[in-house]
């Protein structure tokens, strides 16, 4: 029995111990604060979200450009630059607006998602209107050890100002700008009604010799809302996964060539990424400068480059539908699998229940119906070590000299009772990894962003907080106000483990009861709908305590 205490304090702390680093210290770790200093601004010139935006029919281009835009890095325009002009895109997703002033992306706004949870906020920017940053969508060449872009050339075309585009309709942009080099850049735009995705055409004509073209992709690296959403260069390159965040970027990230199935810049609910059609073997370039995360992909031997360009949520359904490889810029962590199941069962809930919070209720109860065989075998084989204390302490007492033979005696022991002394452990190991899975489904899934539950819970991937105005600010609290749910989740954890059979060694039973205080610690600045999983967890295992404390209370105990 001394053995199965240990191992089970040894788990328990183990588990307690990674759960804190891999959710609290590297997932939740909040950023530096020169990460804050490109906040997110809507520009005055642009519509707000709450009055229709002027609908346009425009072509995008490429990614924005790789390095730190220059007058010596730009190519020069063939004449006088003429006044900009604004071209505006409109589809049920999103309005795009795109400026003529190097072909870029001025403004793209998702109709479905809002800056804040407040319903006043506006349509979501995907394109930073803070500070002079690269705007998207801008085409390079390489000249020797020169890099130069299309930032100071116009643009012309014959596409009217607004465009506006049905679900089941497209429409396609062509422009053209000239260098005074003799360089021709001419980018096409095809924009479909039902996606966010944005076929882009780039040809190069005349001019110098190009060493090689590419595509150019600026970011700069700010909270959006703060809750952690901070932006890092997300990449599929020869097969591997890159994740390069702030700190990598500025310590520098060598060169990575080969086949690039996407590259770019993603936060926890959104991406603007680039996908290389013809030709896609190239090399990606990552570089930090000032505020600005830079990437850009270069591709030798060709004047012509086909690509997609995805910029909107990081919603399963439509990065599948873009590229399946695109799943991966979700960072569902080692437990990826499970948190796919778990994400695809929520959302099959949300057909039943239109009510996110519901829906984590509902998928919290088939999860403990699934478990039910192995948590009540685990509890029936803790409960059956609890009564069989007396005899082993008996035990202890009368062989304390002859440790082999206090062993046989034990294992006799167990077997007359069917009892298995690490049978209250084993299942404990098996939940870990779901519970990990459903946390970073939870964290991870964009329908959760503002979606309110009940009373003040208003945005379930925010963590929980009824709002009191006498309450002062506390260092580890979002805001002016009681965890509720999470303070119910603690104190239902607590009953849990009060009615759960535990040993009697006095410190073993101060550690079990130290973990619901551990865990609301833990669970103040985690995301509410976790909290809500995990309090409609600990209901349904109170409830399921109370029916194996009856079986228990009269059933007899074999000497």
């Amino acid at each position: 029995m001394d053995t199965n205490r240990v191992l089970l304090a040894v788990i328990l702390s183990l588990g307690l111990i990674f759960l804190y680093q891999e959710l609290v210290l590297k997932r939740m770790a909040p950023p530096s604060p020169q990460a804050f200093k490109s906040a997110r601004q809507s520009p005055a010139a642009l519509p707000s979200a709450s009055t229709p935006a002027p609908s346009i029919a425009s072509t995008q281009a490429p990614p924005s450009i790789p390095a730190p835009v220059t007058a010596a890095g730009a190519l020069q325009p063939a004449g006088v630059a003429g006044p900009e002009r604004l071209l505006t895109v409109e589809t049920d997703k999103f309005v795009a607006r795109i400026t003529s002033r190097g072909g870029r992306i001025r403004s793209f706004r998702l109709k479905h998602y809002l800056e804040t949870a407040a319903p006043d906020s506006g349509w979501y920017e995907m394109v930073p209107q803070a500070g002079e940053f690269v705007l998207p969508l801008g085409a390079i060449v390489t000249r020797g050890d020169e890099v130069l872009n299309d930032s100071a050339l116009e643009y012309t075309t014959s596409a009217p100002d607004n465009t506006t585009i049905a679900a089941d309709e497209g429409a396609k942009l062509v422009m053209e700008a000239h260098a005074a080099d003799g360089t021709t850049i001419q980018k096409t735009l095809n924009f479909h009604g039902d996606s966010y995705a944005i076929a882009a055409d780039v040809s190069i004509s005349g001019g110098p010799h190009n060493d090689a073209i590419g595509l150019a992709l600026s970011q700069p690296l700010g909270a959006h809302e703060g809750y952690y959403d901070i932006p890092e260069l997300q990449a599929d390159v020869a097969g591997k996964v890159m994740v390069e965040a702030e700190k990598a970027l500025r310590k520098g990230v060598a060169p990575v060539a080969g086949n690039i199935t996407y590259a770019g810049f993603g936060d926890r609910y959104f991406l603007t990424a680039y996908l290389p059609a013809s030709p896609n073997v190239g090399t990606l370039m990552m570089t930090f400068s000032g505020d600005q995360a830079l990437a850009r992909m270069l591709f030798s031997g060709s004047d012509h480059l086909n690509a997609r360009i995805y910029m909107g949520p990081k919603k399963l359904e439509a990065l599948e539908a873009v590229d399946p490889a695109l799943q991966k810029s979700i960072d569902f962590g080692w437990t990826g699998l499970l948190a796919i199941i778990f994400l695809r069962a929520l959302k099959m809930f949300h057909q039943i229940a239109p009510n996110y919070g519901w829906d984590i209720i509902l998928v919290t109860v088939a999860l403990r119906l699934m478990m039910l065989p192995i948590s009540i075998k685990s509890q029936r084989s803790m409960m059956r070590m609890q009564r069989l204390q007396p005899q082993m302490e008996r035990l202890r007492e009368r062989f304390k000299d002859d440790q082999e033979r206090l062993q046989r005696e034990m294992v006799d022991l167990y077997k007359r009772n069917h009892v298995n002394p690490v049978g209250g452990c084993l299942p404990m190991l098996l939940q870990l990894p779901i519970f990990i899975g459903l946390y970073e489904a939870l964290l991870n899934s964009v329908e959760l962003r503002h979606a309110p539950f009940i009373w003040w819970i208003k945005d379930l991937s925010a963590p929980d907080c009824l709002p009191v105005s006498w309450m002062p600010q506390l260092p580890f609290i979002h805001c002016h106000g009681i965890p509720v749910l999470v303070l119910a989740m603690g104190a239902s954890t607590f009953f849990q483990q009060w009615m759960t059979p535990t040993s009697p060694d006095p410190n073993q039973q101060r550690m079990m009861m130290l973990t619901p205080i551990i865990f609301t610690v833990m669970f103040v600045n985690f995301p509410a709908g976790l909290s809500l999983y995990y309090f409609a967890s600990n209901v349904l295992g109170v409830v399921q305590q109370v029916f194996l404390n009856r079986e228990f209370k009269n059933s007899p105990v074999t000497a």
